[in-house]
């Protein structure tokens, strides 16, 4: 089981890193009449919000799961959020779909789905 969860790890960084790329290289697929000033400004209405639900979280993980340590549920919290976005991020940008509406409700999904994710991780090593 420690074997296929590295793998799936590795194979998760990689695409990461192919995604980044491409997104370097090309940037976002826009839709017509979805330009990135539209997309900022959405991003803009989210930012504060998930910026006040990412602290209350992290601080509720600090101590619930104190045990296990703060620094490490901290930075693993941290890191799970932003590596499941950016994973997100890069399969937009390998398969090339439009950035839509639909963009930042599927964000805000694998925003939940990480935490629901942490928070099973964090419980199973109590």
């Amino acid at each position: 089981m420690k074997t296929v969860k590295k793998i799936l790890m590795v194979l998760c960084i990689l695409v990461i890193i192919v995604g980044m790329f491409i997104l370097g290289r090309n940037g976002l697929n826009y839709q017509e009449g979805y330009t990135q000033n539209i997309l900022l400004e959405t991003a803009k209405q989210y930012t504060v919000f998930m910026a006040i639900s990412t602290v209350i979280i992290l601080v509720y993980f600090a101590i619930r799961y104190n045990k296990q340590g703060v620094v490490k549920v901290i930075v693993t919290s941290v890191l799970g959020i932003l590596g499941a976005m950016a994973f997100v991020l890069a399969l937009f940008a390998i398969i090339k779909m439009p950035i839509t509406r639909i963009f930042f409700p599927i964000m805000l999904a694998t925003y939940v789905s990480s935490i629901i994710v942490l928070t099973t991780s964090f419980e199973e090593n109590t």
